[in-house]
């Protein structure tokens, strides 16, 4: 018989017995989100208990109940979304608590990967963990450790390249298949339009129908979960974690295609992404015939139904605060001051993730007056 593990199920004398197995605290963290029609709103919060369920009936330790008090979710009803301060807030009193309950390590696991909460939640378990340790020697052994599952796909090589299935989707190949394997009976493939019918608001990847599975989904679940118990492990054992050298490796794997840059107009060029996987803009530099741009005359605007389109300052970008540009969109740069008729070459250097650069150099021609 299974061992109880979810705290808001357990009696105290279980909950000893738990913490004694392993002094580790599982937070799921999901959401409330539009995932396409044959999918549930509340996919990332299924597929982040249900990794860290697994990991606690392997290693020990209790898992709290989801939480949806989330971030970045698509701008489409239902998807709730809420404030990065009140977020961080929250994380940082869950994560304090835990500690002074006992726990030595806590596990902050997404199973909503927009890149922006990701950072945010590495962030704060960086700097929580630092402040406990230093407030009590006692405790200088603890460890808050925060990822989401398309971390642990990327460093297990769920595909490679630009091949399908990547470590990421939504409402794709991936998480189709993960909620197919945990509960097959909350899919619906047959709610889909057709492949042929073109793009469907909220599958971000290839029609899933047909190519999204039970057993591939299962198969990346126990690998994600042997992964997981494995690095928890080393965290008990007083060992590190690069929190950042995942992501590296989605980047550095799942994101090898250059954006294309085209000429909507003198005062704004089009930013398009063909590759089959988000990129996340945390920075951005223009030059134009070699003379850079100031980046507090130019903003990002990506108006693709479900997401904000609202224009964002490329001042602002940053690893908590970045623009996606997702599979097959187009995302506006709008210039201070419009090109010149004439030949130009445009040279964009693109922050990715916070993790790496790419440089895209363009030559467009404006047709003059």
């Amino acid at each position: 018989m299974t061992l109880e593990v979810r705290l808001d199920r357990m009696r105290p004398a279980e909950l000893a017995a738990a913490m004694a197995r392993a002094p580790v605290a599982w937070v799921p963290l999901g959401a409330i989100e539009f995932h396409a029609p044959h999918l549930p709103l509340g996919t990332d919060s299924l597929t982040a208990s249900h990794v860290v369920v697994r990991a606690a009936e392997e290693l020990g330790g209790v898992v709290l109940p989801d939480s949806t008090l989330t971030m970045g979710t698509l701008h489409l009803p239902w998807s709730l979304r809420y404030e990065a301060a009140l977020v961080e807030a929250a994380l940082r009193s869950t994560i304090t608590q835990l500690a002074a309950f006992g726990a030595r390590v806590v596990v902050i696991h997404t199973g909503h990967a927009p890149l922006d909460l990701l950072h945010l939640i590495k962030r704060v378990c960086h700097e929580v963990e630092g402040e406990i340790r230093v407030g009590d020697p006692a405790m200088y052994g603890f460890r808050a450790y925060g990822l989401c599952y398309l971390e642990l796909n990327a460093a297990l090589g769920a595909g490679l390249g630009s091949d399908w299935p990547v470590a990421v989707d939504h409402g794709s190949i991936t998480e189709t298949s993960w909620v197919m394997a945990i509960d097959p009976q909350l899919v619906d493939l047959d709610a889909l339009a057709p492949e042929l019918a073109g793009p469907i608001v909220g599958v971000y990847g290839p029609h899933p129908r047909g190519r999204a599975s039970a057993e591939l989904g299962g198969a990346q679940i126990g690998t994600c979960v042997t992964l997981l118990v494995l690095r928890v492990r080393t965290l008990l054992a007083g060992g590190t974690i690069d929190s950042l050298a995942d992501l590296w490796t989605l980047v550095e794997r799942y994101w090898p295609e250059e954006m294309a840059v085209e000429l909507q107009d003198p005062g704004t060029l089009l930013l398009h992404h063909a590759g089959p996987v988000s990129r996340y803009l945390t920075s951005l530099e223009l030059r134009v015939d070699g003379i850079a741009r100031d980046s507090a005359g130019l903003a990002l605007a990506n108006r693709t139904p479900g997401e904000a389109g609202v224009p964002i300052p490329v001042s602002s970008l940053g690893t908590e605060a970045g623009c996606y540009i997702r599979h097959g969109q187009h995302c506006e740069l709008i210039l201070d001051q419009p090109l010149t008729p004439g030949s130009h070459e445009l040279t964009l250097e693109l922050g990715l993730a916070g993790v790496a650069l790419s440089t895209v150099v363009q030559q467009v021609v404006v047709e003059g007056p």
